[in-house]
């Protein structure tokens, strides 16, 4: 996804919606170009119960993969996220 500006609002809504949220960076590997690829975990606190995935206030993390690309000034150009929808899905219907 273009990156236009609206990536700041995003990663501080995050901390507002889970408590103690945080992300890890397992590993960063350099690709072609202008490219970096990113695994990471996000995690925290999830202020509802989700069946089959945890109880309210236990700890969810969820695996992330970014590809990032950025331009010539360092700047964030794109940003491709991939994760476990399956995760997500569950904490979503749970009305978190």
């Amino acid at each position: 996804m273009p990156i236009r500006g609206g990536i700041d609002l995003i990663w501080r809504a995050f901390p507002n919606a889970v408590p103690n949220f945080r992300v890890k960076v397992i590993e960063m590997i350099p690709a072609e170009g202008n490219t970096v690829v990113i695994q990471a975990e996000m995690s925290g606190p999830i202020p509802a119960e989700v069946p089959a995935i945890a109880k309210k206030g236990q700890d969810v993390h969820i695996p992330h993969c970014y590809i990032l690309r950025f331009d010539a000034n360092g700047k964030i150009t794109r940003l491709d996220p991939y994760w476990d929808n399956t995760v997500l899905n569950s904490i979503q219907a749970s009305a978190v």
